[in-house]
């Protein structure tokens, strides 16, 4: 039996853990290079590179789970088939097709990361959740989903909300920075915003990709999510990391990114290894863990840990910044100020995205559970079986009654007994509706691959 409370505590900790860490290391200064003085390390580049070798980290999970799980059919005498014959896996094809939302995966992760230079963490987390819209309007096109009232409600919401710390970010940074912080000017805030929201919309791009090109493919998320890593690893170290260290850029030795100073910088602070540490093992985490909370916690609660994530972060970003004064490790404030007005308006924006998120999640259980009446009632068999909380909720609609929110996370919350680990790891058919699992671009992606950076700030959906 799974410890729920330990669970959520545990995810709690994982995805608040990545959050911190990406910004974390940009705030770290010292010497690399010693023909140049101690600088800050902002090295996006390099941080891509290290969240693809903790994409590779999925596969020993991966083998892990090979190892333990061998499902057996009632009278033991043989393994049970895992997936129906249309969605086995399809070999090399389908991992060389891989190559595509991977590539989507560098270029969605980059600009967070490059935005993440100019702006706080607290408002690149909240910018985050623009993800639904983004994935909503591509999956509206080209994939032809429709949504119900609820799901526009909370994206209208959502929408309003990143006006609002839009906003609060702009004022913070017209403010002269008078506690000392490294700053960017409004300008630089409204280029990181810019970009952050841009790699939204690469990301959902990837997403609808994904779900076109895995739908059908019978792999196990883990070994998306490695192979993934793979692409992305070898492009990066081979290809994009050689050609930044000889083009003109700002960082040491007038390169756009100059890996060799990284490595020093890595060689001789402990600090900057330990963050960075932390980040591999956060996104191993993310991994190890995303698939037990989609299966026994839900996708609401998912929504609701993608706002605590982002409150956590900010919290744990002004502790750091008052806790360790101007000084912070030795090398400059780390973490981030409370902005006065600016960041009332921030909680302002906060709770709209809080709200906005929990009425879009609400808005898919609801249309989960008349999917999964629909289904029942034309004579379709559920690969897995509904549970007696969902059907209860399906009673209610037949009723003309709208679950409450508290419903369906109680639903949810107690669907875990309906269907087994297999279910819950591997990804089902592209549109089949089941309880663990809404057939919506953004939950077949947690099934299909968990952990990236772009899952640190959207690990919510």
């Amino acid at each position: 039996m799974v410890n729920k409370t330990a669970l959520i505590v545990s995810f709690l900790g994982v995805i608040t853990l990545g959050g911190v860490t990406n910004k974390f290391a940009y705030q770290i200064k010292d010497v690399g290079d010693p023909a140049y003085p101690a600088h800050y390390f902002k090295k996006p580049w390099f941080l891509e590179l290290l969240m693809f070798i903790g994409m590779v980290m999925s596969f020993p999970l991966h083998w892990a789970i090979q190892a333990c799980s061998k499902p057996k059919v009632a009278d033991g005498s043989q393994s049970e088939p895992l997936l129906p014959e249309e969605v086995k896996d399809r070999g090399w094809k389908i991992r060389a097709l891989i190559f595509l939302p991977a590539m989507g995966d560098l270029v969605g992760s980059i600009l967070s990361f490059t935005g993440l230079v100019y702006i706080s963490n607290s408002t690149a987390q909240m910018l985050g959740s623009s993800i639904i819209i983004m994935v909503a309007v591509n999956s509206y096109i080209f994939l032809g989903r429709r949504y119900n009232s609820i799901q526009y409600a909370g994206m209208f919401i959502v929408l309003s909300s990143l006006l609002i710390v839009g906003y609060a970010a702009d004022m913070a940074a017209r403010d002269k920075n008078p506690q000392g912080q490294q700053g960017a000017s409004a300008s630089e805030q409204a280029f990181g915003m810019f970009l952050c929201v841009l790699a939204r919309v690469v990301n959902s791009i990837q997403f609808v990709l994904e779900e076109k090109v895995m739908g059908e493919s019978g792999l196990h998320p883990f070994e998306v999510t490695g192979t993934e890593g793979v692409y992305g690893l070898l492009m990066t170290a081979c290809v994009i990391m050689p050609i930044l260290a000889r083009i003109p850029g700002s960082d040491v030795g007038g390169v756009y990114e100059n890996t060799e100073d990284s490595l020093l910088m890595i060689q001789r602070n402990g600090t900057l290894d330990l963050v960075l540490i932390f980040y591999l093992l956060g996104l191993w985490g993310l991994n190890a863990l995303g698939m037990m909370v989609m299966k026994h916690l839900g996708s609401v609660f998912r929504a609701v840990s993608r706002n605590m994530q982002a409150l956590f972060v900010w919290l744990i970003d002004m502790a750091l910044f008052y806790g360790l004064g101007s000084k912070g490790f030795g090398y400059g404030p780390v973490g981030e100020p409370w902005n006065g007005t600016a960041s009332w308006i921030q909680v302002v924006g906060f709770v709209f995205m809080t709200v906005g998120v929990f009425v879009y999640a609400y808005g898919n259980a609801v249309q989960q559970v008349k999917a999964a009446q629909q289904e029942e009632l034309k004579g379709i068999p559920s690969p897995i079986p509904v549970a007696h909380s969902m059907r209860e909720l399906a009673l209610d609609l037949d009723e003309g009654m709208m679950p409450s929110p508290l419903a369906v996370i109680a639903a949810e919350f107690n669907q875990d007994n309906a269907f087994g680990d297999a279910e819950a790891s591997r990804g089902l058919r592209a549109g089949s509706l089941t309880p663990g699992a809404f057939a919506t671009p953004q939950s077949l992606r947690q099934r299909h691959r968990i952990g990236s950076n772009a899952d640190f700030g959207m690990v919510g959906l």
